[in-house]
């Protein structure tokens, strides 16, 4: 029996509990080592940790547990609508601009945002509340992780 899309079993306004899984295809190796190549892909291990710890810092979502298989991996998140719901409209802009942000250093890394940048977030009511909302959206998370949705789930 199919499971019905997430986007008609979440409420961005409830606090929520979700297991998420991801599959490699076409017997890709997410850790360990590759049986077939012999190639050894345990250093994405930390990779991930470090992606979903970066996650966890801008999202109202609690990461209760995950684990990294060889060619999947699961999380159990927690959707925090109360959290974001008591964040400053600022600390919305900031932590939005750090997930996307206008301007990075020569490493990648983001620039620290400008007071005009985060005014452009503060001071457009239904951006605002938009970014809020995905900010304690799993749905968000998911797509961050590089999963696509049906078009009629978008967040």
């Amino acid at each position: 029996m199919p499971h019905k899309p997430r986007c008609e079993v979440t409420d961005p306004e409830s606090v929520q509990v979700f297991h998420l899984a991801q599959r490699c295809v076409r017997r890709a190796w997410l850790c360990g080592e590759d049986p077939h190549s012999g190639q050894s892909y345990e250093h994405r291990r930390s990779w991930i940790r470090s992606r979903l710890e970066f996650l966890a810092s801008i999202f109202a979502i609690d990461c209760l547990t995950y684990t990294v298989l060889s060619n999947h991996m699961h999380l159990v998140l927690r959707t925090r609508s109360d959290v974001v719901a008591q964040w400053s409209d600022e600390d919305v802009a900031r932590r939005w601009l750090r997930l996307f942000p206008y301007r990075k250093k020569n490493d990648g890394t983001p620039e620290e945002p400008t007071q005009p940048e985060i005014d452009m977030i503060v001071n457009q009511p239904e951006v605002l509340a938009e970014r809020r909302r995905r900010l304690s959206d799993v749905r968000s998370v998911d797509a961050l992780r590089g999963r696509k949705h049906r078009p009629t789930c978008q967040p």
